[in-house]
C-alpha cells in the first residue's frame, strides 16, 4: 500500500527529474540504494568551472512553500548520501580523484499541483 506521503514523494521526484532534464542534466540513475544510504538521482551536468560533473541529488517534497524542505537535509543525511555516492562510484568504476563531484538538493513544493522548485548545491567540507 502506498501512503499519501510516499505518493507525494514519488510525484516530487518525478517533477524534480523533469526540472533537471530541462536544465540540461543527464540523469543516469534514480533511486540508487545500498545498505549505507540512498541517492534519489545521479546525473551528469556540465558546470561552468568544472566541466562535466557527477551530481548526486536529494529530492525533498513538501506541500507548503515554507522552506521546510531545505531544512530536511541535515548532516546525517549528507553523510549517508556521501557513503552511497562512494558505493555508486565504486560500482560504476568512476575515479573520484579525477571526476568533479557535486551534491545537490532539489526542493519541490506542490502548490495546487503546480510545482515550485528550489535547487541548491549542498556544501561538503
Amino acid at each position: 500500500m502506498i501512503t499519501p506521503k510516499r505518493a507525494q514523494g514519488d510525484w516530487g521526484e518525478e517533477k524534480a527529474v523533469e526540472f533537471l532534464l530541462k536544465k540540461g542534466y543527464d540523469i543516469v540513475t534514480r533511486n540508487f540504494r545500498v545498505k549505507m544510504g540512498e541517492l534519489d538521482a545521479v546525473a551528469w551536468h556540465k558546470k561552468h568551472h568544472f566541466g562535466m560533473t557527477l551530481c548526486f541529488i536529494e529530492v525533498k517534497t513538501r506541500e507548503k512553500n515554507d522552506g521546510n524542505a531545505e531544512r530536511a537535509t541535515g548532516w546525517e543525511k549528507l553523510q549517508r548520501m556521501m557513503r552511497a555516492a562512494r558505493a555508486y562510484c565504486m560500482r560504476e568504476r568512476i575515479d573520484i580523484g579525477r571526476t568533479p563531484i557535486q551534491f545537490e538538493q532539489v526542493s519541490v513544493y506542490g502548490i495546487e499541483g503546480n510545482p515550485v522548485f528550489r535547487h541548491y548545491v549542498i556544501p561538503v567540507d
